[in-house]
């Protein structure tokens, strides 16, 4: 399991992540906003702990912009702010549970396992294509048994297509669905994300035209014959 703790006070990051990494987790850290969300946006995590008050960027919009961006990783925000309506901020902002600073460690232990135990078992099933496997839980896209190593961004454009397998996209409707409102692409840099997916899906052993552009309309998932 991997975790990623975005805190900015390490007096309180240290301890968790060394019990963390005691139980076997797998942690990074993140001091403010903007480089969590560099690091979720590079890498998957199962559980992200956030905390509310960060430079750079407040875990609120943290948090909204990881769900925005598809991140399915459990997410548990750590706050001195105890008002029920930061509480009900944060849940709706797509935090799955949000703990009032001071906290007792095994307290902190105990709801990491719950948000894992529910995140599990309402993990979103795998998607398919031919003998390609997308794994949106993992992040991991095998074909066959090759390993795909892709961009966040090419991970999410392939994840949309096969969740859409019966609808073409043209570039505007990828961007809005897939970009945040502030990093809107050009339409050069959206072919040369689905032309560098194309090359990785081609030597994994996948068709190259696996996705197909319909000249005029846009793109989509080759239907199987």
């Amino acid at each position: 399991m991997k975790v990623l703790i975005v805190e900015d006070d390490e007096r309180i990051a240290a301890p968790i992540k060394e019990e963390l990494e005691h139980q076997q987790y797998l942690v990074h850290t993140a001091f403010d906003g903007e480089s969590g969300l560099l690091l979720a946006k590079e890498d998957h995590y199962d559980l992200i702990l956030l905390d509310v008050m960060l430079p750079k960027m407040d875990g609120f919009r943290l948090c909204q912009q990881l769900r925005q961006l598809g991140c399915k990783s459990a997410i548990v925000m750590l706050t001195a702010r105890d008002q029920t309506s930061n509480k009900i901020m944060g849940l709706d902002c797509g935090a799955d549970d949000y703990l009032v600073k001071p906290f007792e460690l095994d307290e902190l232990l105990a709801r990491i396992r719950a948000v894992l135990r529910r995140n599990t078992e309402s993990r979103e099933p795998l998607l398919k294509w031919r003998d390609l496997v997308l794994d949106p839980l993992t992040t991991e896209v095998h074909n066959k048994d090759v390993l795909i190593k892709l961009t966040p961004t090419e991970f999410r454009l392939l994840a949309h297509f096969l969740r859409h397998p019966n609808r073409t996209f043209n570039k505007d409707e990828l961007v809005n669905r897939l970009w945040l409102p502030d990093e809107v692409p050009a339409y050069d840099v959206v072919k040369a994300h689905i032309k560098g997916l194309r090359n990785k899906l081609e030597k994994a052993g996948a068709p190259r035209d696996m996705i197909e552009t319909v000249y005029g309309f846009g793109y989509r998932l080759k239907n199987v014959v």
